[in-house]
């Protein structure tokens, strides 16, 4: 059979093909709200969902509004204005301060949360344990109604990538940006099955070595029968511990530490990062342990803020608390991102209570190893970060 030849359709002189791809359909912000409001909060036609929001992250806001519409379900945006808040905090001496509403967690199936102030070095000035309060935003009366409803809530990190926050840690904000959408988009079942394997061997282990050229040798153990797993969704488990939010971006496996086995040092090559610390970004954490304490201490850059906070911690502080692998493999490296990046190992000292631990304190700190070798009693296991394969050993 003879097919007619296909008309020829001339395009208007000066007019370009548009890609589906570079279209306003899917921009960063749209593709950000479908997966957070997909795979990681599973939000349903019907529901409610409520997206808190501080003035300078508008634009991310309104797709999580748009995108909800088009999922049919029920958005409600609230928006915390900065200046109203600065002002309102400065007229609130002795009284309650500025938090989210819990009427927002009773009427809502699902939350999201874009994180400020933009401003934010303005409450350097607020003593600490207001800092605190004001940081955290959501209350104990909101974490009840949360808890009481079954909320699914997203704390959605891109809303803290700001060029305050970028002049302060001294990073490219487009860059940082970048990294943090990136990771962002990475779907919980892709962690889950980054997490799988390390779950699975170390269900039944007893004892962790951790070794890395720059002097890293020291050996744990782990908690029988422990172990937290987040990749972006809510399980049973989670809601038993009264979990109701999920990071984003996101993408660990917590493994809390028994008392009394951690022996030898830990030196950490990635900096930890607080915008609320003096410095914001510290360098070259050395800890030393026996019998599961800390019994030294040192760093590059930022010792006397470590010192002082630990001050404070209280009654076990200086306990060696849990071990967490990184599992997502967007992340690369930057500010508030490392601990996620897949093939690195952190250490919390102190607390670990929310990871199914048992050591009590009013103090927690997590540095984090890249491309460490790893033995599971006794047989090697990772080599550089990386799985080991059969018949390798670890570094000398």
């Amino acid at each position: 059979m003879v097919r007619p030849a296909r008309p020829r359709v001339r395009r208007p002189v000066g007019a370009r093909r548009v890609h589906p791809r570079r279209s306003g359909r899917d921009r960063p912000e749209d593709r950000l709200a479908r997966t957070v409001l997909g795979p990681y909060l599973g939000l349903r036609p019907g529901e409610t969902v409520t997206v808190e929001t501080w003035g300078h992250a508008l634009p991310w806001a309104r797709a999580f509004v748009v995108e909800a519409r088009r999922l049919l379900a029920d958005p409600s945006l609230v928006v915390e204005d900065e200046e109203a808040f600065f002002r309102s905090l400065s007229r609130v001496a002795g009284r309650e301060l500025p938090a989210a509403s819990p009427a927002l967690a009773r009427r809502s199936d699902a939350y999201v949360y874009l994180p400020g102030p933009e401003a934010f070095p303005r409450l350097f000035a607020l003593e600490r344990a207001d800092l605190e309060t004001v940081v955290a935003r959501h209350g104990p009366g909101w974490w009840r109604a949360a808890r009481r409803g079954g909320l699914r809530a997203a704390r959605v990190a891109v809303g803290g990538v700001t060029a305050t926050a970028a002049d302060l840690y001294g990073v490219d904000l487009a860059h940082w940006e970048k990294d943090v959408l990136r990771a962002s988009r990475v779907a919980p079942d892709r962690l889950a099955r980054v997490a799988r394997p390390i779950v699975r061997r170390l269900a039944r282990a007893h004892r962790v070595r951790v070794r890395h050229p720059n002097g890293t040798d020291l050996t744990v153990g782990l908690l029988p029968g422990a172990g937290v797993v987040e990749d972006g969704r809510l399980d049973g488990r989670d809601r038993a511990r009264g979990k109701v939010w999920v990071r984003v971006p996101t993408g660990r496996a917590v493994f809390p530490l028994g008392e009394g086995v951690a022996d030898g040092v830990w030196e950490a090559n990635r900096p930890v990062y607080d915008r609320f610390g003096d410095p914001p970004v510290l360098e070259g954490a050395r800890f030393v342990f026996a019998r599961g304490r800390l019994t030294e201490y040192s760093f590059d850059r930022g010792g006397a803020a470590f010192a002082a906070a630990y001050a404070r911690g209280g009654r076990g502080r200086d306990g060696a608390g849990a071990l967490t692998f990184g599992l997502n493999p967007a992340v690369a490296r930057g500010p508030e991102l490392d601990e996620l990046a897949a093939g690195t190992v952190g250490l919390v000292l102190g607390d670990n209570r929310s990871f199914g631990g048992r050591h009590r304190a009013r103090f927690s700190f997590l540095s984090t190893l890249s491309g460490p070798d790893l033995e599971v009693d006794g047989r090697p296991w990772w080599v550089s970060g990386r799985p080991a394969r059969v018949g390798s050993r670890p570094r000398a």
